[in-house]
């Protein structure tokens, strides 16, 4: 009885689960233009106070006077997450110059994997400039919810608690040397693309 009670939760909670990934996979595939109207229908606050990779406090005023290009992630991440910060990496490249304007920052929604020193080692792997953040599970709670963002875990096995993967938004958010969302760009941009869009608002064209 127990057992079949156990097993029925968890059928439920694995149903929502992927019910929740689903409703992210959906939103992600939508145009650029399209996730824009439904994020900017109820502001972003896009603030946080978490700590980055150097385990130095950090808040969205930190990063004042330049741009910031936001990411939510983790560094158990298979595919997506290191094809992202790949892209990142070469638009950081790319622009040259024009690069000093943009602070690139990942903010893991797996906080309990993602420590300082693990997320100080993930980032440079790919470029120089980017910033890991992390925090407790509450502070990451937060700023999830400030910049409407949706993640959740995913049990590969019921039995292995610690065997999980992460299901989350993968929306790119550009934010303003006031910290004010601009625009989003959807993750699968790619690097030659991404370039062009910034040096664009850098321009002010």
């Amino acid at each position: 009885m127990v057992r079949r009670f156990i097993l029925t939760g968890f059928i439920v909670f694995a149903s929502f689960m992927s019910y929740k990934a689903w409703t992210i996979y959906q939103f992600n595939q939508m145009p650029s233009q399209q996730r824009a109207d439904i994020l900017t229908s109820i502001p972003i606050e896009g603030v946080f106070s978490l700590t980055d990779h150097n385990a130095r406090s950090v808040s969205m005023k930190t990063y004042f006077g330049r741009h910031t290009l936001i990411f939510f992630g983790y560094t158990w991440c298979p595919d997506v997450c290191p094809t992202v910060l790949s892209d990142i990496a070469v638009v950081m490249d790319n622009l040259g110059q024009q690069s000093k304007q943009l602070v690139p920052i990942l903010i893991t929604v797996d906080p309990e994997r993602d420590t300082v020193s693990v997320l100080q080692d993930y980032v440079s792997n790919f470029h120089p400039d980017i910033v890991g953040l992390t925090g407790s599970l509450d502070e990451i709670a937060k700023t999830a919810k400030s910049f409407r963002v949706r993640y959740g875990k995913m049990y590969l096995d019921p039995d292995e608690p610690d065997d999980y993967s992460m299901s989350h938004s993968v929306t790119l958010f550009l934010m303003g040397p006031d910290g004010k969302p601009l625009r989003t760009f959807r993750h699968n941009e790619g690097a030659d693309e991404l370039t062009k869009e910034l040096r664009a608002v850098f321009d002010g064209t």
